[in-house]
Parts: C-alpha cells; sequence; structure tokens
C-alpha cells in the first residue's frame, strides 16, 4: 500500500492508543487487513463508520472485543523458554515457598496468558515441588489475563494440539493430560486447570489505576512488551512493580527492551536467563504513590495485604507423578524443539489470523498443490498459503503429512525459502536430524543473510561433533545480527529480535537453550 488514507491513519491511532500496540504504527498494510475484515462482517461503508461503531456505547465494547482477538495472535507452547523453566523450578519457586510457608498463600500473574500454556505449564511445575516437597495446605492463586477473548475462551477449554504440546514426551503427555482426539487433541487434567482463573484485562489500563490490583509474588510477562514504544515500556515495567510484594520475581522475555527494568527492578542473573525482584517501597521511585507501591512492603506481610481476590482461593491438590518424575521438558532432552512465538506468545502479535484448530482433519488429508494456483498467485502469497496449510496439519497431529506437503511443494517451487525453513523445523521437532541440516542448509544457500538457519544448523552440527563448523555458523550469525537494529524481528524467529538473539549468543554457557528456546512459530514467523 503506497499511500495511507486519513481515514485508515485515524484507524491506527485509536487502536494503538487503546492497545499500546505500537507494532502496527509503520504496518498499515496489515491493519488494513483486519479492519477491512470487521468493517465487512459489521456492514460498515468507511472507516469513519467504522470508527464511529467502535465510539458507540451500546455497540463498541462488543466490536472492541472482536478487534482486539483479531489484532493480537497469541500462539504459544507448554513449557516455552525452557532455561526459564528451569529457574522457576531450581531457584524461583523454592525460594518462594520456603519464603511464604508461613502464610501459606501464593499468588502468581501471567500477563498476556494467551491460549494459557504459561499458567498451566507453571500450575504442573508447581504441583511437582509442592508434592517432591510433601507440603500442603497451600493457597494457590494462578491468573492468567489477556486482551483477547478468542484467545481466553481457548484457555479455558484447556484442549490442546500436538504442536502445542510438542516438546512433551509422550509419558508426560500421559500424566498431565486426556485424549480427546485421539493423536490430535488434548485437554488438561482437572486438577491443574483448577489451579488457574483467567480473566479479560488490557495492559494498558493499570496506568489508570485498573486491571489486576495484585499483590503478585510472582509476573510472568514474556513476549508481551515488545510490542509497545519505549515510554510506554517504562510505564508499565512502574505500574507492574508497584502490584507486586517486596522481593516478588519477574520474568520476561528474551527481547524485551530490559534497559527500562533496572529503575522499578533488581536484575538477577540466573542460569540461561535474566530474572528480576522488585524492590522495597523505601527503594521505589519517589513518584510512585503509596496506595500503588507493593503492598507487602507497607505491611510487612507478604502476599495477603489489601488483595481482593478474583475468585476464592483455590487449595492445591498436588498429583502425585510416576517416579522417576522428569522436572519439566527440555529442548536438549530426545524430545522435539521448540519455537519462540506464541506466539507465541507468552503472546505474538502478527497481521493474521491464527489457524482454525477445528478444520476437520479429512479436510486436509490428501490435499493437492493445483497448478492453476501456482500460476495465478504471486510467491509470496503462495508460500504463506502453503504455510498457514503445513502449519494447520503439524497442529493437527499431523508431522509426516506436513513434512511430505513441504516436499512437495518445494518440489513445484524450489526457491521457497520460507517452506525449506519450516520443512528444517518439522524435522528437527521429530528428530529426524539429517534432514533437518539439509534443510537449513538449503536456507542458507538461498537467502545468505539468514540469521536464524544459522544459529539451529550450528545447534544441529555440534550435536555430530561438527564443532568447528557450528562455532564458525554462531560467529556468522552474531556479525549479522550486529549489522542490524537492536529491535529488528529475525525472520524465521518468532518474533525474537537481532538484539535478543545477541544478549543469548553472549551466554556462552547456555547458548543452545536460549536458541532452542526461540525456535520460531510456525503460525506466526513464516506464515
Amino acid at each position: 500500500m503506497s499511500e495511507v488514507s486519513a481515514g485508515l491513519r485515524r484507524v491506527i491511532s485509536v487502536i494503538t492508543a487503546r492497545t499500546g500496540l505500537h507494532y502496527y504504527t509503520d504496518k498499515p498494510a496489515l491493519l488494513e487487513k483486519i479492519v477491512a475484515a470487521r468493517m465487512s462482517a459489521l456492514g460498515c461503508r468507511g472507516y469513519l463508520d467504522y470508527l464511529e461503531h467502535l465510539d458507540d456505547e451500546a455497540l463498541g465494547a462488543a466490536e472492541w472485543r472482536e478487534l482486539e482477538s483479531a489484532v493480537t495472535i497469541g500462539e504459544t507452547f507448554f513449557f516455552r523458554y525452557a532455561e526459564q523453566f528451569r529457574a522457576l523450578e531450581a531457584t524461583i519457586l523454592p525460594e518462594l515457598l520456603a519464603r511464604l510457608r508461613g502464610v501459606r498463600v501464593l499468588r502468581i500473574w501471567s500477563v498476556g496468558c494467551s491460549n494459557g500454556a504459561e499458567p498451566y505449564s507453571l500450575a504442573i511445575v508447581l504441583q511437582q515441588l509442592l508434592d517432591r516437597r510433601g507440603e500442603d495446605g497451600w493457597t494457590i492463586e494462578i491468573l492468567g489475563t489477556d486482551i483477547s477473548t478468542r484467545a481466553l475462551e481457548q484457555a479455558r477449554q484447556a484442549e490442546f494440539g500436538w504442536w502445542a504440546l510438542r516438546d512433551l514426551t509422550p509419558r508426560q503427555r500421559a500424566e498431565w493430560f486426556v485424549p480427546v482426539v485421539e493423536g490430535r487433541t488434548w485437554r488438561l487434567k482437572d486438577c491443574y486447570r483448577q489451579m488457574v482463573r483467567f480473566r479479560h484485562a488490557n495492559i494498558m489500563d493499570l496506568p489508570h489505576g485498573r486491571g489486576p490490583a495484585g499483590p503478585f509474588d510472582l509476573v510472568l510477562c514474556r513476549n508481551v512488551l515488545i510490542y509497545f514504544d519505549p515510554v510506554q515500556v517504562a510505564r508499565l515495567v512502574r505500574e507492574m512493580a508497584q502490584r507486586m510484594t517486596a522481593g516478588g520475581w519477574m520474568l520476561v522475555g528474551h527481547s524485551e527492551p530490559m534497559e527500562h527494568f533496572e529503575s522499578f527492578m533488581q536484575p538477577v542473573r540466573l542460569p540461561g536467563t535474566m530474572a528480576f525482584r522488585a524492590r522495597a517501597a523505601a527503594d521505589m521511585p519517589a513518584g510512585a504513590p503509596a496506595q500503588q507501591r507493593p503492598m507487602a512492603a507497607l505491611t510487612g506481610v507478604a502476599g495477603l495485604a489489601g488483595f481482593a481476590p478474583l475468585s476464592s482461593p483455590i487449595p492445591c491438590r498436588p498429583v502425585r507423578l510416576s517416579r522417576p518424575a522428569p522436572s519439566f521438558p527440555t529442548p536438549m532432552s530426545s524430545g522435539p524443539a521448540r519455537n519462540d512465538p506464541a506466539g507465541e506468545a507468552g503472546r505474538e502479535v502478527e497481521g493474521s489470523k491464527a489457524p482454525d484448530r477445528k478444520t476437520p482433519d479429512r479436510e486436509l488429508q490428501g490435499r493437492e498443490l493445483p497448478d492453476r494456483a501456482l500460476q495465478d498467485r504471486d510467491a509470496g502469497s503462495r508460500d504463506a498459503g502453503i504455510l498457514r496449510t503445513i502449519r494447520q496439519l503439524a497442529d493437527g497431529g499431523a508431522p509426516r503429512r506436513a513434512v511430505g506437503m513441504c516436499r512437495e511443494y518445494l518440489r513445484r517451487a524450489p526457491m521457497a525459502v520460507g517452506v525449506y525453513f519450516m520443512l528444517g523445523v518439522l524435522l528437527l521437532t521429530l528428530g529426524e536430524h539429517e534432514g533437518a541440516v539439509e534443510g537449513f542448509r538449503r536456507v542458507i544457500y538461498l537467502r545468505r543473510g539468514h540469521v536464524m538457519a544459522r544459529c539451529y544448523l550450528a545447534h544441529l552440527l555440534e550435536g555430530t561433533g561438527a564443532a568447528q563448523e557450528a562455532r564458525r555458523l554462531r560467529a556468522q550469525a552474531r556479525e549479522l545480527a550486529l549489522c542490524l537494529s537492536a529491535t529488528h524481528v529475525l525472520e524465521g524467529g518468532g518474533g525474537l529480535t537481532a538484539g535478543g538473539l545477541l544478549r543469548i549468543l553472549q551466554d556462552k554457557e547456555n547458548h543452545d537453550a536460549g536458541l532452542l528456546a526461540a525456535l520460531p512459530d510456525i503460525a506466526s514467523g513464516l506464515a
């Protein structure tokens, strides 16, 4: 789109003001498609007509929910960022359980919870810890909030496809889930679901005194702030810090603008990741109103003062797992590799609609690629369409057929870089490393500047003993990333920025865990 109309500029301004999604300010074409679809659904004649609908006292609220769901994509998966879940299990949660044992109340907030995979992953880890420690009588409140009503509806259903569970071993999947459609979808067991509550919330409401009041002992805000401008990030970090107990913990995504955190929280270096701890009230910036500072710091009682629970507290009833119980899936194990998005993510924000998980598998089975489609569409549209179809196959429990569709498409379109990258990702998740190596090599051949292909090829080669070539590829990836803006979103990185990748690569001891945690989400990173 060469020119942006005044009406569209006004719509973009209104949407970004309400949602804070600065991401769309330089991507008007993406937002134009989303708004056009909503206008068509409502029968609006133009942008001004649509703006009047959004402002309508009776109809506006419902349409804002639809629009907010359309502009946010929350594709993510269980135990995303394995190194952060190691930190949760080994350091953060044990410290909280020890410190709060006197009151036996623990409150956690998952900001931008998307389909619920993040707070549900926390519930699993927390129950395992309580089970091992032989502790009971705890009141656990895990709150997941999101701006997307569609994502929250899916989260409450707690049903997930193969792609969201790809990092789980068959044993873990059987321990924590019950099959809904064998081999395609699974539902999280009730003992974990009851620990989590979901609520619609817009993070932009925090500076206005709305949203969850806290105080929270642990906040996860991963891959949310990367879509906001720096001024907004600073305000939101301050507001979240003011809703935490003194000494409370926060985890954020690898690509978040972390320079805004140190004014309000204390950074803590943990193996493979950075965490932050809320400061005491005396250490908060002078401009913070007393009633908004961490309540525990003002009362001396962690996790209790002034908290108005959203629902009745849920007593945690730990589920006993068979021994030896795996702590949580790690990408360095024999299980499939992970991606970043979902997106992510955390939540992700993209300009395309999330794939419909209810698409019947029979509709995809045996689907052919018509020659006419290859002739009539431009290459970018063709690639995007096939990638969405492949993503649906993989998420529907048919990764092998997804691989077959990649190969069939590449036979007809041998220059499709995104499909080669998709093929490498799928083969990596299936443990077929030789084929994955070939796929990533083809990506680099076709697109010399592809950073993420070098990262994952380096990981695969190091696993085969080719350490020297792996080091060379990582050095190349680093040099390419240094040539980019720190906020540049890497192709195939599922939202990972060049700056985020450089931070991962600087952590030499844990670089593999960090890179695998950033494995791209197909729906948002490629489609």
